[in-house]
């Protein structure tokens, strides 16, 4: 029973939290890749019905925003755009300050799932994703994957701290 009031915990704590909304950085750098409150999507890139070269969401020095907070996740993504209608996979991949997007993704360290518009450029929504707690100062990237080569999405990242990792 304690571990379904644990549960219950962590989950009230996720869901009466604060988010904030990060878009591409307006002039971003090694370690600082978004900006809080700006009105510039990330632009995503698919390869050809592969993962496209990742992009950086968050760097080193995005997070923590809140003083005192030492977790985030990124329970959603806001989708403004995609450049077909086809399906898309979508990924966003974490890591340590001293990992590739590559090392993440093969220790496993992502989360994956399918967007979809109706039509292109149309069908603006946020899109809920399965994610982990990091700690504050790992970076995030993301990929997708289309049929079609060099595919777009236009996204914003929807961001939550938390001052620890368990109620």
């Amino acid at each position: 029973m304690e571990g379904v009031l644990l549960d219950s915990i962590v989950i009230d704590d996720h869901f009466h939290n604060y988010e904030e909304v990060y878009g591409v950085a307006a002039v971003p750098t090694a370690t600082h890749f978004g900006d809080r409150e700006t009105l510039t999507p990330y632009l995503i890139t698919s390869g050809n019905n592969a993962f496209g070269a990742a992009t950086g969401l968050l760097g080193t020095a995005d997070t923590p925003f809140r003083a005192g907070s030492v977790y985030f996740d990124s329970r959603r993504v806001s989708i403004q755009d995609v450049s077909n209608a086809n399906p898309f996979i979508l990924r966003l991949i974490w890591g340590t300050p001293s990992q590739t997007p590559a090392q993440a993704v093969t220790a496993m360290q992502f989360s994956d799932t399918v967007i979809q518009q109706l039509t292109a450029n149309g069908n603006n929504k946020p899109q809920d994703f399965w994610f982990v707690r990091v700690p504050v100062g790992y970076q995030l990237w993301a990929e997708i994957k289309s049929a079609t080569n060099n595919a777009t999405a236009h996204i914003f990242l929807l961001v939550h701290e938390y001052p620890s990792n368990s109620p």
